[in-house]
């Protein structure tokens, strides 16, 4: 194993190296992703060395001095620099333990990226995603496509929304439901994407370490692919992995 800012990176070499991550569920999928987000390692660095001195200054709980921390500028940020929204703000300033969790996309205390497992242990909770939804016009024929996921449905604005909408909503189900037995369609779930995100974490981890091509052919022959992937999930895209059901109650 290796260490980078006092995180071990495990041996991108050895699949058994990643047994771990079949225990998963998604928001523990998600922080892996985040934990190896350099911007992140960066700013949580520059945080805790900001935190380290305030606490050296004003100790800690139970002893620490509140009333003189509160009135340290080092211990806010500017609201406007948190459009993020859900932190409380005082005199238009938010803390700067919240404000990191908000651009981030979590509550609680920021965890290190040396941590293995802040979700499980309750120390981070993640905000809730809005699901997106496609509003399509006349003209947006090319987002269908042919894939067989994806479905376009319309109603009529003129006409009471309730009724259509439970219409729909039986509609989408029972496709749904066909595609699936057919095959057609394959159900998304942290239980299907297991393995690709574990293959996107080896390619991150080798990345990492500063290996090269050659690494990354080890672990895949499809890699550049996957390491994109990979780097979207990691930049963002892992609060998209919240929303995906775990898979193993359906069976």
């Amino acid at each position: 194993m290796r260490y980078h800012l006092g995180m071990v990176f495990r041996d991108w070499v050895n699949p058994q190296d990643y047994v771990f991550a079949r225990g998963l569920n998604a928001a523990q999928w998600a922080w892996e992703f985040l934990r190896r987000n350099p911007d992140y390692q960066v700013e949580w660095q520059a945080f805790n060395l900001v935190w380290q001195a305030l606490e050296a200054d004003y100790g800690r709980p139970p002893d620490r001095d509140f009333g003189a921390w509160r009135l340290d500028s080092r211990a806010w940020v500017n609201a406007a620099d948190c459009p993020e929204g859900e932190c409380r703000v005082d005199q238009d300033k938010v803390l700067i333990e919240c404000a990191l969790g908000a651009r981030w996309g979590f509550y609680k205390f920021p965890p290190d990226p040396a941590d293995d497992d802040p979700v499980g242990q309750g120390r981070l909770v993640w905000r809730e995603v809005e699901q997106h939804v496609e509003l399509l016009g006349a003209q947006d024929t090319a987002w269908l496509g042919s894939d067989p996921a994806r479905v376009a449905i319309g109603f009529d604005l003129t006409l009471p929304l309730r009724a259509q909408i439970e219409r729909a909503k039986r509609l989408l189900q029972l496709m749904q439901r066909q595609r699936v037995k057919s095959g057609a369609v394959q159900p998304r779930s942290i239980e299907t994407l297991a393995e690709s995100l574990t293959l996107m974490l080896r390619l991150l981890d080798a990345e990492s370490a500063g290996e090269g091509d050659q690494a990354h052919l080890q672990i895949d022959a499809h890699w550049p692919a996957w390491l994109d992937e990979a780097h979207a999930v990691r930049d963002g895209g892992y609060r998209r992995l919240l929303s995906t059901p775990d898979g193993r109650d359906r069976r």
